[in-house]
C-alpha cells in the first residue's frame, strides 16, 4: 500500500470514527437533563461538525492524488 493510500485510509476511518462518536454522544446527550456535561458533550460534537468538511476534503485529495498516481 502506498503511502497515500495509507493516508487516504487512516483519514476515511478518522471521518467513520467522528461520525459514530457524534452518533453515540448524541444518543448520550437526548438522555440527559440541562447540565454542564450535557453542554460539553453538545460543543464536542459541534467540534467533530465543523471538521467534516476539511477532513472530507483531505480524503478527497488523497484519493485523488493516488487515482492520478502522484503519489
Amino acid at each position: 500500500m502506498s503511502d497515500t493510500a495509507e493516508k487516504s485510509e487512516k483519514i476515511k476511518e478518522t471521518i467513520e470514527a467522528t461520525i459514530l462518536n457524534a452518533i453515540e454522544t448524541e444518543r448520550q446527550i437526548s438522555g440527559m437533563d440541562h447540565s454542564k456535561q450535557k453542554s460539553e458533550l453538545m460543543a464536542k460534537n459541534e467540534r467533530r461538525a465543523e471538521a467534516m468538511p476539511s477532513l472530507i476534503r483531505e480524503y478527497k485529495e488523497e484519493e485523488a492524488k493516488q487515482e492520478l498516481g502522484l503519489e
